[in-house]
């Protein structure tokens, strides 16, 4: 009986630690705890951010997807998978950040990847190549990709994969 009332428990404070299912854009609380106390009032970039033609290919690309959050093995094929956010309105410039959130032990850890102006729209991916890691994936629909990797110490520039 109490082992019963242990995994209930668990299984209830795992749920409400995880995103929410209807919302794509939903962020582990942990996480957003980090992000609110790093980067005070920012936001996760979501489809009603972008152009309404960019929504429109974004949702045919991605059914049920955020532009603003991608989940990939970014560190290697034997680490946790990371959650890459687009976050708005940072600092007084309500700057654009790409940051990616390794999961720790009780927290995460936050590496800032790349900055956006004001005004751009971006949606974040992720690709696999031949070999792991997954490559991380900045781009806005008809006009630009940036692709980035993990060298071990930080995400750097990358050619795209062919």
């Amino acid at each position: 009986m109490v082992l019963a009332a242990v995994a209930l428990a668990l299984a209830l404070s795992a749920a409400q630690d995880g995103p929410s299912r209807s919302e794509p854009c939903a962020l582990p609380a942990a996480l957003r705890e980090t992000l609110q106390s790093r980067f005070g009032s920012s936001r996760v970039l979501t489809a009603a951010d972008l152009f309404e033609d960019e929504r429109a290919l974004f949702r045919a690309d991605h059914p049920g997807g955020c532009p603003g959050v991608r989940a990939g093995k970014f560190f290697g094929p034997t680490e946790r998978p990371a959650l890459a956010v687009i976050v708005m309105g940072v600092g007084p410039k309500r700057d654009i950040r790409l940051i990616v959130a390794r999961p720790a032990m009780a927290t995460w850890i936050l590496f800032e990847v790349d900055d956006l102006r004001e005004g751009s729209t971006a949606v974040v991916g992720s690709e696999s190549g031949r070999t792991p890691p997954d490559v991380l994936t900045l781009s806005a629909y008809e006009a630009w990709k940036r692709v980035y990797r993990w060298n071990g110490r930080a995400f750097e520039p990358s050619p795209p994969l062919g």
